[in-house]
């Protein structure tokens, strides 16, 4: 009786627990959606309520989705390229709309059928579409990454943290300034990069890149054994990234997070070993909570964002003079607030990306008047060749009879 007494009592206590977790889980589900309160319209034709009812669905999902992105992205509906950006998102409706509560129905004097619903729009989902998207139409920003990665007081060959940002970073769409370059520029200690960024803001013009990622990475052992006479270490690990845009020096986000060994299975045979592995597993997490912020951050054009569209443009036929001649001439038009970025010139081919608040069809006018044969453009990109230089005008020769004077006058 008093064995089957205690079993039951674990029993309960086991159940406990997991209710427990499971609210925990449901909290924190409900702490990641986005709440809003939308309306629905759609007509009713034929008099068939049903489909007015799921196209009015359609119609409230997309204005929740509207909403949100408004929430997480201050000023997207000014982008030049909004429509896109949205057309996206609408396109993954139903995978980021995770809650929809019809509060009420009704059919309007003008035969409309009308709901007004509340929603929940998943924050992680939405940024797996949206962030993409915004980077896309902003044009792949430019990202200078600094680290200071500290193994028990020593610093490794090979910076864990550094590879896996760079991963993150590079599948998110971003295009990342070569960090050996970087390094070749940079005069002071990482560490004291990461306590002022201003040290390092030169080197970030200079690479022209628009946002400087500064992390700090500390490892240390807590405990170790021997198991059968092999070494045994567990490790723990702090990461810290944060985003600073170049114009202004200001910190767009920040964030930290600690991953450890948490049992025997996760110990490691050196502190080195261990170092690396929590390294990438923190990093992982800090920086996709932040790469989405940067994005919405240079969007929004706050505290010195990126200035506009990036449009990317590639030029055919060009010699190397002329591609000099024409980077310098885009130089000018984006003015101070933009900037140019060569991405490469290679048979005869030059390829480079323009920040401005120029549209592209601005640029192409104005690459047609430096004698560029335009070939097409849409709302990123420029394409053309360079014209062909137009052949000198034969002489012609003098009529019959006409008497030429010495100084080659015709008299």
């Amino acid at each position: 009786m008093k064995k089957l007494l205690k079993i039951l009592a674990l029993s309960a206590a086991v159940l406990c627990i997991a209710s427990s977790a499971h609210a925990a889980q449901s909290n924190a589900a409900q702490a990641a959606l986005i709440t809003v309160e939308v309306e629905g319209v759609a007509p009713v034709k034929d008099n068939n309520k049903n489909a007015a009812r799921e196209e009015a669905k359609l119609d409230a999902y997309r204005s929740a989705l509207e909403q949100a992105m408004g929430a997480r992205v201050e000023g997207i509906t000014e982008m030049e390229n909004y429509a896109i950006v949205k057309d996206k998102v609408f396109s993954q409706t139903k995978g980021i709309v995770k809650k929809f509560d019809i509060l009420s129905e009704k059919i309007d004097s003008d035969g409309m059928l009308v709901i007004t619903a509340k929603c929940g729009v998943a924050e992680t989902a939405l940024d797996g579409v949206l962030g993409p998207a915004v980077l896309n139409a902003i044009g792949n920003p430019r990202i200078l990454f600094i680290i200071d990665e500290i193994v028990k007081d020593a610093k490794p060959h090979i910076s864990a943290t550094e590879s896996e940002a760079l991963r993150v970073f590079e599948k998110a769409g971003y295009l990342i300034i070569d960090p050996d370059q970087a390094r070749a520029l940079i005069t002071v200690d990482p560490a004291a990069a990461f306590n002022d960024p201003s040290k390092v803001m030169d080197v970030a013009r200079t690479t022209r890149a628009d946002v400087v990622v500064l992390g700090k990475a500390y490892a240390d052992s807590f405990y170790n054994d021997k198991k059968l006479g092999i070494p045994r270490f567990s490790v723990e690990t702090t990461v810290q990234l944060k985003a600073v845009l170049t114009k202004t020096a200001y910190q767009i986000t920040s964030q930290t997070v600690e991953a450890k060994t948490k049992n025997e299975a996760t110990m490691a045979r050196s502190i080195a070993e261990g170092a690396a592995k929590f390294f990438a597993q923190a990093t992982n997490s800090a920086a996709n909570q932040i790469v989405h912020k940067i994005a919405y951050a240079l969007v929004s054009g706050q505290e010195g964002g990126v200035t506009g569209a990036v449009v990317n443009i590639k030029i055919s036929n060009i010699s190397f003079q002329q591609a000099q001649a024409i980077q310098e001439a885009l130089n000018e038009l984006a003015g101070k607030s933009g900037s140019v970025f060569e991405r490469g010139y290679k048979d005869k081919m030059l390829e480079i990306d323009v920040n401005s608040e120029k549209t592209a069809k601005d640029i192409a006018s104005f690459l047609a008047g430096q004698g560029v044969e335009i070939e097409g453009y849409d709302s990123q990109t420029v394409t053309g060749s360079m014209a062909e230089a137009a052949p000198a005008p034969e002489e012609t020769p003098a009529s019959e009879g006409s008497e030429k004077d010495k100084s080659g006058g015709v008299l």
